[in-house]
């Protein structure tokens, strides 16, 4: 085998022109593959992260319906002790409790109806980057009655720093109106238009008191070690927290047009090989029927000493390996080189929505092991595969037909 080997190497360089054209060719489609599967898992995982960090977070518990409802009635049971059970779980990182309510926001200008959460400042900051995405003031930081309105939501309200508003919502335990006054203490700019014209905060224990919650709250934002724990629906968290009344979610739950979107990303790649796939092994063919006709005197008197069909079809096999091999190797180089040329700036597409989901940074390409080993061993596989026919062709020649063909 190692004397086939060497023979087809030696083959491959006869003619560096076509062998260099041809690798070029089927190396720059697996470049193609792995570029496209960067940048698509890249886009996702930019997509989950922004949907994930900003606000969101890994996971969340409620109360049965509450989602469906934003019931102020629909509290998390057990919330107290649920919290002083995550501060133990060794599978969380960092969590946040939350309360959440319609409410109507007027200032002396103007009204606008709002989700109106009720947050604890230290808790948010290890959940999420809502303080980061403060552009003028701060994040609920001062002492006193402030609120953080969303930026498309103040300028409907014309409301800046400073100004007064008065906040109305249901309270809990008979939908009576609760009142309150605050004042502009910061304006949020995450980028997301939802966020930005539907959202406003409040400290956790302000809200508590203005929705008479008495001490309960009606969601836990949870961030995992591992992020990957977001998505196994076996862990035995979803049971243990999601218990007595109450339901705990993933992000693939939470927001199930991303996690379809991931389906899709893997099914289209699936089509990008496919196609890249005819394109092999129209260019493998190509290239080796080239150098069979080329050599087809070669070939007859090979036939003619005795040589077997077998070790003939052999020696087309081992040449088309020697070109799978350079063509792998090409197309991992280039697949590299240009995810990493991307990667510098990433391709700016911020502001756009995508299932559900604003970018708020560049896409950039995403490195994963199997674009580098699983993709070049699929390519190796069926160089070997498509280069059957011309080794089949070769076996079944006729040596005195052959060496009268001459190119």
């Amino acid at each position: 085998m190692n004397f086939y080997l060497k023979l087809a190497w030696r083959n491959s360089l006869r003619n560096k022109r076509r062998t260099a054209l041809a690798a070029l060719a089927v190396g720059l489609g697996m470049a193609g593959l792995i570029f496209t599967d960067a940048i698509s898992y890249g886009m996702l995982d930019g997509l989950i992260d922004t949907a994930t960090g900003t606000f969101l977070g890994q996971a969340q518990v409620h109360r049965r319906g509450f989602l469906d409802t934003a019931d102020a009635d629909l509290q998390i049971a057990g919330g107290p002790a649920l919290l002083r059970q995550l501060e133990r779980d060794p599978l969380v990182s960092a969590f946040a409790p939350r309360t959440l309510s319609f409410a109507m926001i007027s200032s002396p200008a103007n009204s606008g109806s709002a989700m109106l959460y009720g947050v604890d400042p230290a808790a948010e900051r290890r959940v999420s980057r809502l303080a980061r995405a403060v552009s003028g003031g701060s994040f609920l930081a001062e002492e006193g009655d402030y609120i953080v309105l969303g930026s498309l939501l103040a300028e409907t309200l014309e409301a800046g720093l400073g100004d007064k508003i008065v906040v109305t919502a249901a309270a809990a335990g008979g939908g009576e109106l609760a009142q309150a006054m605050f004042r502009v203490g910061g304006i949020l700019k995450s980028g997301s238009r939802a966020m930005d014209s539907n959202m406003a905060f409040i400290k956790f224990a302000k809200a508590q008191d203005l929705l008479n919650l008495k001490g309960g709250l009606h969601e836990i934002a949870v961030v995992f070690k591992d992020p990957a724990a977001a998505e196994n629906a076996a862990l035995p968290f979803w049971r243990e927290y999601g218990s007595g009344g109450n339901e705990a979610k993933g992000w693939p739950e939470l927001i199930p047009e991303l996690a379809a979107s991931r389906e899709m990303t893997a099914f289209g790649i699936l089509i990008t090989a496919i196609i890249l796939s005819g394109i092999v092994a129209l260019g493998i063919t190509n290239t080796l029927f080239m150098s069979l006709y080329e050599r087809m005197f070669e070939f007859g008197v090979l036939r003619a000493v005795g040589t077997r069909p077998a070790r003939m079809g052999l020696m087309i096999v081992s040449e088309a390996a020697a070109l799978g091999a350079i063509s792998a190797a090409v197309g991992a180089a280039l697949g590299w080189l240009s995810c990493r040329l991307v990667g510098i700036k990433g391709l700016d597409y911020t502001g756009v929505d995508f299932a559900g989901v604003s970018m708020i940074e560049p896409i950039r390409p995403m490195f994963r092991p199997e674009q580098y080993w699983l993709y070049p061993a699929a390519l190796f596989l069926f160089t070997l595969i498509v280069s059957l026919y011309p080794a089949v062709y070769a076996a079944r020649m006729n040596p005195v037909k052959a060496m009268r063909k001459s190119l």
